[in-house]
Parts: structure tokens; sequence; C-alpha cells
């Protein structure tokens, strides 16, 4: 369908009621809804235009994550991805968009390349897979990330599970952060926060605040 800024978008439902939209611009998530209530946050003021990364949902950080040799967050998230392929098992939403190189992005990253990303909807999940296989004749490293944006109450939400992993604090110094280890079994934001946790564990439990455990 027709989403803002006449980019178009993808709409997919399980038969249990959850929701997922998708922008084919930047292979953006941009909505997961559990019984009408959206679990993730896209900011209001980002632009819908083709030309600027859609700012929040689920964006791509592809082939490199933050600041570096290309553009911030490296190229995925500002190109469009195709439509491969839909399935429905038991109920449930499969959607598989693929992205491959172009001028575009061999003009900041001279390699070929195929990204394969597929989205589940459940009944009370949505997970995603991205595969990176390389097509070229020489052998490439990269970076990337799914940089999702939740919905969130800044008072109110916590994470857990970081206990004991060693931590990185960007603030108030992003050039040289301080070296730590969490303490916390459960982890606040009072204030501004910007730190990174190495070796953490795969599953963590998110409370937004707004009465949903993720």
């Amino acid at each position: 369908v027709e989403g803002l800024g006449n980019l178009p978008k993808l709409l997919a439902k399980s038969t249990h009621g959850s929701e997922v939209e998708i922008y084919l611009f930047g292979g953006c998530i941009t909505s997961w809804k559990l019984e009408d209530k959206d679990i993730l946050f896209v900011r209001p003021d980002s632009a819908f235009n083709g030309q600027k990364p859609i700012s929040g949902g689920i964006p791509h950080c592809f082939p490199q994550f933050g600041p570096g040799p290309m553009q911030q967050h490296g190229f995925a998230r500002n190109m469009t991805w195709s439509f491969t392929d839909s399935e429905n098992t038991d109920g449930n939403s499969v959607i598989s968009l693929q992205l491959t190189d172009t001028p575009y992005s061999r003009a900041m990253w001279d390699y070929s390349f195929k990204a394969q990303y597929k989205i589940i909807l459940k009944s009370r999940s949505l997970s995603t897979e991205l595969v990176i296989t390389n097509t070229d004749d020489k052998a490439f490293s990269f970076n990337s990330a799914l940089h999702t944006y939740f919905r969130a109450s800044s008072t109110e939400a916590s994470v857990k599970g970081l206990k004991g992993c060693k931590t990185l604090n960007k603030d108030p110094d992003p050039v040289n952060p301080s070296e730590g280890i969490e303490e916390r079994e459960v982890i606040n934001f009072p204030g501004f926060v910007d730190c990174i946790y190495l070796d953490a564990p795969d599953e963590l439990l998110f409370d937004n605040g707004l009465g949903d455990k993720l």
C-alpha cells in the first residue's frame, strides 16, 4: 500500500491479531502492534521522503555501525529493498526482503553482496533474520545491527539481565568512555544514558513502563 510520503509499505497480520508495517525504503519496520498497541516508536519529525533514513521502528545498520569511512550507519537504511516472498504458516506471516549492491552502494563500499531479511510475525512475538552473502570475488568484512526504537516511558522503563557485564560509559565523554562493571539487577534511566554493554547475554527483559514486558 501507499505509505507516508507516497513510499510503498507492506502490511501483514497474523490471525491472532498482531500486525506489522514495513517500508521498502530502508527495509524498515515502522510498526508492530499487539492488541492495537504499538510496541515500536517512530520519531514524529522523521522524514518519509525517500532521501533521509526513517528515524524509528527497526532501521538497518549495514555494512557499518556508527561513524566510519562511509555515511553514518552505512547505506542499507537509505536504499529501497525488494519484496521477494510472503508466507502464511499456521496463521503467522513471514515476509522476505532483499537488498543487493548498486552503483550508489558501490561508490561507498565497492563490493557485490546480497542481504536477505526475513520478518516473522507471530501472535505475541516479532522475529527478524538478516543473512549477508558475499557475491563478490574478494573477501569483505562488515558490521550490522537492527537499531530498534521501542515505545517507552523514560521515567518508568527498565532493563534486566545485564548485571556483571563490562560497560563503556560514553557520557560525558563519548570519545574516551569510562570502563566499569554493571552491578545493578534492574537498570533504569533517571536521565541521559549512553552506555555500551560488552558480552551481553542473548536474552534481556525490557519493561517499557507502559504495561509491556519484552
